[in-house]
């Protein structure tokens, strides 16, 4: 059983969890994907990262599985742009609130067959009494990530999850807004600590960083990791400083194995 627990729900490509494992050695992350074709690319971009770091990342595990707020089997809808892949369908108001991404981006390619199953579920099967961290992007469905957590909602200390500004223009039918997200954690016992619009210019969807009521002093989780800098890794174009840098972290590696 492990103490430290993070969990990245909605890995897409693995690069937050493997950040967040890097970054926080001491902790274990368990990441979930449900689209099948992107575990071998994690899979990939952690070989990647391993061979930069000269080190094994023994802190992450990905796991091939969608997660909601029902044990099921359930469609799951892949979109052109693969990252707004979702269980949940597009809105048939989309060329109106995102003028242009239908044809481009946000339309059904595939649809799959996928395992869908609860955060109660995964913790009870796996002995997981805490989640420090919780990590969610799961295209309209992350209200529903965090209902699934049943008895273990009091057990997440801090996290982070998107939501549409409000029904009108969310980019998914039956997508969860800011102002539910309020509710439940009014309910719940959850604070938010910050809200951000993802996008400045379109601003029809925001991150919400949130911490639990109950936890006077939550771990301290470095969630500071520079996204383009391991996109650079991953893609073999690395700038001179990133190459300088990561040449002394692989000899610290070397002795301190």
């Amino acid at each position: 059983m492990k103490n430290k627990i993070i969990f990245d729900v909605g890995a897409y490509d693995g690069i937050d969890g493997l950040a967040l494992a890097i970054k926080n050695p001491k902790f274990f992350i368990y990441a979930f994907e449900a689209n099948p074709s992107l575990i071998e690319k994690i899979n990939s971009n952690k070989l990647s990262l391993e061979k930069r770091l000269g080190r094994k990342i023994l802190n992450y595990k990905i796991l091939n599985k969608a997660i909601s707020n029902e044990n099921k089997r359930s469609n799951f809808l892949i979109s052109k742009n693969p990252t707004g892949s979702s269980l949940k369908k597009f809105s048939s108001d989309l060329d109106k609130t995102w003028p242009g991404y239908r044809t481009t981006q946000f339309h059904v390619v595939k649809k799959i067959d996928v395992d869908v199953i609860t955060l109660e579920k995964f913790c009870i099967e796996n002995e997981i009494k805490n989640i420090n961290y919780l990590h969610i992007d799961t295209q309209g469905n992350d209200l529903n990530v965090l209902k699934g957590l049943g008895k273990f909602r009091s057990n997440v200390q801090k996290g982070i999850l998107e939501a549409a500004i409000d029904k009108k223009n969310a980019l998914y039918e039956d997508n969860h807004t800011l102002k539910e997200v309020e509710n439940y954690f009014d309910e719940y016992g959850y604070k938010i600590v910050s809200v951000n619009f993802i996008d400045k210019n379109i601003k029809n969807e925001v991150n919400i960083k949130f911490e639990n009521k109950k936890f006077d002093n939550p771990s301290t989780i470095n969630t500071s990791y520079n996204t383009r800098y391991f996109f650079r890794v991953i893609n073999n174009n690395t700038y001179l400083k990133d190459d300088i840098k990561d040449f002394f972290l692989r000899l610290l590696n070397t002795f301190f194995k």
